[in-house]
């Protein structure tokens, strides 16, 4: 009897053993093991509870945000965000042209409205002019009838509906029309209205020429 030899056994019993090792490999390839998977897995949830914690504060401080401001803005008065209330006299134009030929001869022709809701007797108003701070003319009264027998040096004419009655009503606009070059271009025209019976200024604006 021949005996095989033992290295050809020991081949055989290798070949064996691989063949035995491919036909319990699962069909389709390499198998996660599952340490591995589970590793994926708990990383993959991790960065996920990750970013929605991020989302949750970025949230959190745009509220934070908003109630601080909404805070901030209660606590300042309605009235500062409104603009300064005008006089009840206003000045609404400065013109520089003739009335007549509408050539530019510096006429100084000033315009003001009765800007409130009063209604004033004219003839117990006088208005006084500054330029840029220096007092230049005085009108008497501003009722166009009795400015006329008046000194007016320096003052033309009155006209308007403001000054043909006796009232001067809400609305209503007189123009002065001064002598030429008293008021150019750029300089600062400041109206005082006065009560001719007690001196108290009732009204005061400024605008630029």
């Amino acid at each position: 009897m021949i005996l095989p030899k033992s290295g050809s056994c020991n081949r055989h019993a290798r070949e064996e053993e691989v063949r035995c090792r491919i036909k319990d490999r699962p069909h389709g390839g390499f198998r996660v093991p599952p340490c591995l998977s589970l590793r994926h897995a708990a990383g993959s949830d991790c960065a996920l509870s990750h970013t929605h914690a991020t989302l949750l504060m970025v949230v959190i401080t745009i509220i934070l945000a908003a109630l601080v401001l909404l805070m901030v803005l209660a606590m300042i008065p309605s009235w500062s965000w409104a603009e300064p209330e005008l006089p009840p006299i206003i000045i609404t134009g400065v013109l520089h042209t003739s009335g007549e030929t509408g050539q530019m001869t510096y006429a100084s022709r000033v315009f003001l409205v009765n800007n409130g809701s009063t209604v004033y007797e004219n003839d117990r108003l006088r208005a006084v002019f500054y330029r840029d701070g220096t007092r230049t003319r005085t009108v008497s009264t501003l009722n166009g009838y009795l400015f006329i027998p008046t000194h007016h040096y320096g003052v033309r004419l009155l006209k308007g509906p403001g000054c043909r009655t006796l009232y001067w009503n809400p609305g209503e606009e007189i123009e002065v029309d001064l002598a030429d070059k008293t008021f150019v271009p750029g300089v600062m025209v400041t109206v005082e209205i006065e009560d001719r019976r007690t001196g108290k200024v009732i009204s005061k604006h400024t605008v630029e020429a």
